[in-house]
């Protein structure tokens, strides 16, 4: 019987890990940003690079205003975050620098929850980006 739990214990550690994403590589691409305000949907867009780079292209203002910075997926053995560096304001939107938890990351939708500031400071940190993929 304790050999049973243990095999049924191994099969679902393996599923687990199985069935993780590989979000390093997964979350290359053009995101369209989800805005809750009356600013058009697709205003703006992320696209993550396999370098390590993060383009924001905003279109919401009328202009089109890019923002170059830096991405980091760290991936530990129960929770994913994204960490994002030298970014830069928009007209309408704040920089995204921070550390940011992935709540969501299915098929084409992403949605992340920044959890802590550059400062490391997690007291008015949160920012929710939901996002999906553009064709």
């Amino acid at each position: 019987m304790k050999i049973r739990k243990i095999l049924v214990l191994i099969g679902v550690i393996a599923l687990f890990f199985s069935s993780c994403k590989n979000v390093p590589e997964e979350i290359i691409g053009t995101w369209t940003f989800q805005t809750f305000d009356n600013t058009p949907q697709g205003a703006v867009t992320w696209t993550f690079k396999d370098d390590g780079q993060l383009i924001r292209v905003s279109t919401a203002s009328g202009d089109i205003q890019f923002d170059s910075c830096n991405y980091v997926v760290d991936k530990s053995m129960l929770k994913t975050q994204i960490t994002i560096s030298n970014s830069k304001m928009l007209t309408g939107f704040d920089d995204v620098n921070g550390i940011y938890r992935i709540d969501k990351f299915k098929n084409d939708i992403l949605i992340m929850t920044r959890i802590r500031l550059s400062d490391d400071e997690a007291a008015g940190s949160y920012l929710r980006c939901e996002m999906i993929r553009k064709n």
